[in-house]
């Protein structure tokens, strides 16, 4: 799991530091990276239209990804391969959506739609930070676990529950939420 973990950071890392070099290019710098100087009215709306569907259709599928019932049952019977491969899909959607409309900000000599989807979607990328805690909550191993009684504890107490609920995880939910907030 900490491999994965390890792997899913890089690549949060590595679009992150890309999308802020370009940033620091363009805006410190003064480095010139309009490739489109003067672009049509046609070319500029087309642009924008794509890129706004994209990112409007992409970011809520990404941070939605792992709660599709195939993605979910196959987190949990393969663990860390599934989350390698899903949680390298959710982060690429939403790195490639970062980096892509930083650069069209530039390229379009400073457009502001463009501007307004990379700070969007750098506002989504807290919700997908690939912590060991987030990881195993995401394979269901963490204190979100589904499955109370799994670990061959009777009693289902396994939290900490005093009240002997059928699963044991009567507090789950606020635990889960105060692990997720505490995190970012």
């Amino acid at each position: 799991m900490k491999k994965t973990r390890n792997i899913l950071m890089a690549l949060f890392t590595g679009f992150l530091l890309v999308a802020a070099i370009m940033y620091i290019c363009g805006e410190f710098m003064q480095i010139d990276m309009t490739v489109f100087d003067n672009p049509s009215k046609q070319q500029l709306f087309l642009s924008t239209t794509l890129m706004i569907l994209i990112t409007i259709g992409l970011l809520p599928l990404s941070l939605r990804l792992f709660k599709f019932s195939r993605i979910s049952a196959d987190l949990r019977l393969r663990k860390a391969d599934a989350l390698l491969r899903w949680g390298s899909l959710r982060l690429c959607c939403l790195g490639l959506l970062l980096v892509v409309n930083t650069f069209l900000y530039y390229a379009f000599s400073f457009e502001p739609t463009f501007g307004y989807l990379a700070v969007v979607t750098l506002l989504c990328m807290p919700f997908v930070v690939p912590t060991m805690n987030r990881c195993e909550a995401e394979v269901g191993n963490g204190n979100g676990n589904e499955s109370g009684n799994e670990s061959g504890n009777e009693d289902g107490n396994e939290d900490g529950n005093e009240n002997g609920n059928e699963n044991g995880n009567e507090n789950t939910d606020n635990e889960e939420a105060n692990g997720s907030h505490s995190q970012l």
